[in-house]
């Protein structure tokens, strides 16, 4: 091979592993916000007194369980990823980036009451399928962007990656 081929090819590697760090690093900032959104729903249900049923409460104190396994889950997958380890965290940021496109679409299809309800369901319906769409899309190019930092073979979820960096 050309010197200025290996070159490229160097320079091609290393930005792909610049990228899957960022978006590591992403991942890690993320799951933070997520391990801090439970501290924000305790000190919510600390502050209403009013008459709320037990069961809103416990479902908060369940949400609350359930994004901290979340965070936690998030922070040590993409810690792992961004020293190229494993490489599990890339479908949880992509579902994070598909429920952000949904939440994205969704009030844009609730606000379109004046539109007639034929032309409602077919945008109702793409808002459901628009986050599917976003998340094979994310998981498709985080793969190939995989493949050209750590090789040409296929590396798995789980699979460590045999190249130091």
């Amino acid at each position: 091979m050309d010197h200025k081929k290996i070159d490229q090819l160097l320079k091609k590697k290393n930005i792909a592993r610049l990228v899957l760090q960022g978006i590591s690093i992403l991942g890690i900032f993320f799951g933070f916000i997520w391990l801090g959104c439970p501290i924000a729903f305790i000190s919510g249900i600390q502050r209403v007194n009013h008459a709320i049923d037990d069961a809103f409460y416990y479902a908060l104190l369940i949400l609350s369980g359930a994004l901290s396994i979340l965070g936690a889950y998030l922070i040590y997958t993409s810690y792992l990823m961004l020293r190229g380890r494993e490489f599990g965290a890339i479908k949880l940021i992509s579902a994070f980036l598909a429920m952000i496109s949904f939440g994205m679409v969704q009030p844009l299809v609730s606000a379109s009451g004046k539109i007639a309800s034929f032309i409602k369901d077919i945008a109702g319906l793409a808002s459901l399928l628009f986050p599917v769409l976003v998340y094979l899309i994310c998981v498709k190019l985080l793969k190939r962007l995989l493949k050209v930092a750590y090789g040409t073979k296929e590396i798995s979820g789980t699979q460590h990656s045999t190249d130091k960096q």
